[in-house]
């Protein structure tokens, strides 16, 4: 398939997963896929070098999606890298006790 060939993905939390199997997805739709880890890295390596089985660009990059500055980062260099950002999977996350329309935004950033 590719419904996606020339699209650039960025799937946060794709190391493993449900990250992963959307990532893989995307991939085999013909996609080019920045995986997003925050510790795992062996894991995101795995995912990019099955993902490029495909025949599509993937690479990996380290965020803390919990840290404003770190995301920022993470999408300049993604940016920079694909020329731009079609699709954007929020997989990634947190425990937090509040409802986000509720929260603050210095208290999305974790401690």
């Amino acid at each position: 398939m590719s419904e996606l060939k020339g699209k650039t993905a960025l799937v946060t939390g794709a190391a493993k997963g449900i990250g992963k199997a959307v990532a893989i997805r995307l991939a085999e739709m013909g996609a080019n896929v920045a995986v997003n880890y925050n510790s795992s890295q062996k894991e995101a390596d795995d995912t990019v070098n099955h993902l490029k089985d495909f025949g599509v660009e993937s690479v990996s990059y380290q965020a803390d999606v919990g840290n404003l500055g770190q995301v920022t980062k993470m999408v300049e260099d993604v940016t920079e890298q694909f020329g731009q950002i079609d699709i954007l999977v929020n997989n990634a996350g947190w425990t937090a006790d509040r409802l986000f329309v509720d929260k603050p935004r210095h208290e999305w950033e974790k401690e």
